[in-house]
């Protein structure tokens, strides 16, 4: 009785020691479980512009603006809307051209990061302010009513050229009645 009785604390204490171990370990993982977007990067020639176009345009606030030490050609800023920041940085001395997409065909053959997208509540109305701001639609609001996914999309391009899509959810437009 005595064996039975020490074989089942050997169990419970090896069970407790194991439940330890993996309690530990999740509580301890705060690497990539802890994942989530933080910004996106956006190099430009019209640091002060581009700036101004996201504030006026799209609401974005200067959180804060940066040098780095050795990198004097280099301005840096964070620009923020709500949880989401764009890090603006602006090289006077770069050559480099943003290749200018014609058609959205050609803009979905991009290779690497091709845009970035904004949710919205409402597209139409969201393009419409747009619009309103002298901002030209680059591809107009369509529905994409897929059997699993159901959204509405358009695009336009910020001043540099840099494509930014906006998507919502399809409003039913449809009135029930009795």
């Amino acid at each position: 009785m005595k064996r039975v009785i020490m074989a089942i604390l050997l169990i419970i204490a090896a069970f407790g020691i194991y439940s330890f171990n993996v309690n530990n370990q999740k509580q301890s993982d705060k690497g990539l479980s802890t994942l989530k977007a933080d910004h996106l990067l956006l190099g430009v020639s019209n640091f002060e512009e581009t700036i101004d176009w996201y504030q006026d345009i799209l609401g974005f606030d200067v959180e804060v603006q940066w040098k780095v030490k050795g990198l004097d050609n280099l301005d840096l800023a964070y620009l923020s809307n709500g949880d989401f920041r764009i890090e603006i940085i602006g090289d006077k001395s770069s050559t480099q051209n943003n290749k200018q997409v014609r058609d959205f065909g050609e803009h979905l053959s991009h290779q690497g990061f091709a845009h970035i997208c904004f949710q919205v509540d409402d597209i139409d109305l969201a393009m419409h302010q747009l619009n309103k701001k002298g901002i030209e639609t680059f591809v107009k609001a369509e529905t994409y009513p897929l059997n699993f996914y159901k959204r509405r999309v358009a695009f336009i391009k910020d001043l540099n050229g840099n494509v930014i899509e906006f998507a919502g959810p399809i409003k039913d437009t449809r009135i029930n009645k009795k």
